[in-house]
C-alpha cells in the first residue's frame, strides 16, 4: 500500500477522533485536553495481515452499540493513560458517538469491547474508508491482556471482510 493512502485513511480517522469534541456545541475543557493529549501521542498506521487464530478464545465480545457499552470503552481507553491525564481521557472518550449525528462522511467506525471473568479488559477501534477505491481499514487504540486475547480481537475487527482491503495498525 502507498504511503500517501495510508496518510490520508489516517487522517480521516483523526477528524473522526476530532468531530466529537471540535463540533460539540458544549464541549467541556477536559474533554478538549484530553482530544490534545490523545492527539499528541497518536502515530501513523502501518500495513498489517490478520493474525494467526489464538490458541484460546479467553474473550467475550461485544460490538458497542449502546451508551452503557461507550462507557465501557471509554472508561477502559481513559485507563491506559498515565493517572494525571485520566480524568481528562475519561472526558474526551466518553464524548466519543457513533451516532447522534456526529460524523465524518467518508469514514465507517466500529468500536468493540471485549470482558473477561465480568472485567472489561480488551477494545478497539476499527476504521473504514476508501482511497482512489482502494478499501482501508485501521485498527486503533488496541488494548488485550495477552496474545490470545489480542489476537482473538483483531480477528473479530477483521472479520466479514472478502474484498481486497487493504489493513493498517496503530497503537
Amino acid at each position: 500500500m502507498n504511503a500517501p493512502a495510508i496518510i490520508s485513511h489516517f487522517d480521516i480517522k483523526q477528524r473522526w477522533m476530532a468531530c466529537h469534541v471540535k463540533q460539540a456545541q458544549f464541549p467541556t475543557q477536559e474533554s478538549l485536553t484530553g482530544y490534545d493529549i490523545y492527539h499528541a501521542a497518536t502515530q501513523s498506521p502501518e500495513p498489517f495481515v490478520m493474525p494467526a487464530a489464538p490458541a484460546t478464545h479467553p474473550l467475550t465480545l461485544y460490538w458497542v452499540d449502546s451508551h452503557p457499552l461507550m462507557i465501557q470503552y471509554a472508561k477502559l481507553q481513559a485507563k491506559q493513560w498515565p493517572e494525571s491525564d485520566h480524568a481528562n481521557m475519561l472526558a474526551y472518550f466518553a464524548q466519543l458517538a457513533l451516532q447522534d449525528g456526529v460524523e465524518v462522511a467518508e469514514a465507517g467506525v466500529s468500536l468493540c469491547i471485549g470482558t473477561q471473568n465480568g472485567e472489561t479488559c480488551a477494545a478497539a477501534m476499527r476504521v473504514d474508508t476508501q482511497e482512489n477505491g482502494q478499501p482501508i481499514s485501521g485498527i486503533y487504540d488496541l488494548i488485550a491482556p495477552s496474545d490470545d486475547a489480542r489476537a482473538q480481537l483483531l480477528r473479530a475487527m477483521m472479520d466479514k471482510t472478502d474484498d481486497n482491503r487493504q489493513w493498517v495498525i496503530a497503537r
